[in-house]
């Protein structure tokens, strides 16, 4: 059994609202009943303005400071690796572009995708309209949570805290 603070949640998703309510449900069995757990709250229970605070948690892609996590890092490295000079000044572009017209970050679940594809897609969305795009977004934003909660329960990956809780 695994039990989730709203620390360990913030750490994947940042709603507090999200964080809260999943942090209420646990303990969970398996990442499978976490997960299940997880699209029921993201989907029923988070409103807008916590899609909005999840969405402002995350790194615009490309970026590369410092305070970036670990996660978002690793979950960016196939983008950042096959960017050229001009995939990345692009990205930049359209990142800032994306932000002035919708109010907040460009959410893509980046694992495995390259630069191009990211840029593709950024462009892609760019059409839609903010109602349309807010649920592309929230959708997004459930894939990296999903990934990041997996990651949270894998041996290799996880807490020390949330190991020592699973193995009691």
């Amino acid at each position: 059994m695994a039990t989730l603070t709203v620390e360990d949640v913030l750490r994947v998703n940042g709603s507090r609202r999200f964080a809260v309510a999943l942090a209420a449900a646990s303990p969970f069995g398996s990442l499978a009943d976490a997960l299940l757990a997880a699209r029921r709250i993201w989907r029923n229970e988070v409103d807008v303005p916590g899609w909005l605070e999840a969405f402002a948690a995350n790194p615009p892609l490309g970026t590369t400071s410092l305070s970036i996590s670990k996660w978002s890092k690793e979950e960016q490295s196939v983008a950042r690796s096959t960017a050229t000079h001009s995939t990345a000044q692009d990205l930049s572009e359209w990142n800032a572009k994306y932000r002035d017209k919708f109010g907040f970050v460009f959410l893509i679940c980046a694992t495995g995708r390259t630069a191009p594809e990211v840029l593709a897609e950024l462009k892609r969305r760019y059409a839609n309209r903010l109602i349309v795009e807010l649920e592309i977004a929230a959708a997004e934003e459930l894939k990296i949570t999903e990934l990041r909660l997996a990651k949270l329960f894998s041996p290799e990956t996880a807490a020390p805290r949330l190991q020592l809780l699973a193995n009691q």
